[in-house]
């Protein structure tokens, strides 16, 4: 479910929270990382639960017209084919999310945020994709569906009023919004017409048969060791700054590097390309705008020099390169 981008993006924010803190408590900021994992899949649950609410409020435009004085003949005998969408009928049907929902008490159920759903229909109603679906003559599970998944890839994703909506309830979920969106896009992508309707919806982190998850040992794993060797990897950071002082390297920047050596050397089954990808990778959203090419030449350097002492232990063929 949760990506290891994602991952490592939420061991930097908690390594950032550890780093500024007065009181450096390692099993605080674990709590800290792990709620706001959970903070995440409430939102992937929030997310979810959105197609019904829609349809509803489709529905109610309707029935409304239907009453009016004037009512034209498209009022009287609307178009129902979204309303009728038997794709999100399968997620409506869905019981896994529907104690999800009832758990996290995450339904749209309130006046106040069918409003808010309200906003988001008119604009999608307005859409291009929408417009074609409704013009269509074709009736099947796949093809509504195929719309389904085109309204979370063209119209959720990076939606400015679902972010600022969202990030009103909690500021975070700005910063979770388009990760969250992948895992609906490809949890819905997953879903089937002849599925049984208690199929389970995935937990955040995938689990295997015995009920533990890699995942999840890789995040916490990550966060310790990079706080339990923090001054080993700070000075093999400064052995390799040149005309450059300490104390002037971002502070994100610092904490990229240092998670980016633990991986080199705590994590065997882990691809030293990978590693120097994703970090760099993430420097270029979450740090300076120069971040990514300082990450780039530091890290090489740091990598060879892990290499000449043996610090490095990569199991599996291609691993070292």
């Amino acid at each position: 479910m949760i990506s290891r981008n994602s991952i490592r993006v939420k061991v930097m924010q908690a390594l950032y929270e550890y780093n500024v803190s007065a009181h450096k408590n390692p099993k605080q900021i674990e709590k800290m990382l792990l709620n706001a994992c959970e903070d995440i899949y409430r939102l992937y649950i929030k997310s979810l639960a959105l197609f019904v609410p829609l349809t509803q409020i489709a529905e109610q435009i309707i029935d409304i017209k239907k009453t009016l004085f004037f009512a034209k003949e498209e009022d009287l005998h609307p178009n129902v084919k979204f309303i009728e969408n038997q794709f999100i009928r399968k997620i409506g049907e869905n019981t896994s999310l529907q104690k999800l929902i009832e758990h996290y008490g995450l339904g749209w159920n309130n006046d106040v945020e069918m409003v808010f759903v309200r906003k988001i229909f008119d604009a999608l109603a307005n859409q291009e994709f929408y417009i074609e679906y409704m013009q269509d003559s074709t009736n099947s599970f796949a093809n509504d569906k195929a719309f389904v998944l085109t309204l979370v890839e063209k119209f959720f994703l990076e939606n400015e009023t679902m972010i600022h909506y969202f990030s009103e309830r909690k500021l975070h979920w700005q910063l979770d919004y388009n990760d969250v969106m992948i895992m609906v896009y490809n949890t819905l992508k997953g879903f089937k017409e002849k599925q049984s309707d208690n199929i389970a919806i995935p937990p955040l982190f995938k689990l295997d048969e015995e009920g533990a998850s890699e995942d999840k040992e890789f995040m916490l794993n990550l966060l310790h060791y990079t706080i339990q060797e923090d001054e080993n990897y700070k000075q093999i950071v400064i052995k390799k700054l040149q005309n450059w002082e300490a104390d002037r390297i971002a502070v994100i920047d610092f904490i990229l590097l240092k998670m980016a050596i633990c991986e080199f050397c705590c994590f065997p089954s882990i691809p030293l390309r990978v590693t120097l990808n994703e970090y760099i990778e993430i420097s270029k959203y979450y740090s300076t705008p120069k971040s990514r090419m300082f990450i780039n030449g530091l890290l090489d350097k740091i990598l060879d020099d892990l290499k000449a002492e043996n610090k490095i232990n990569k199991q599996g063929r291609g691993l070292m390169g």
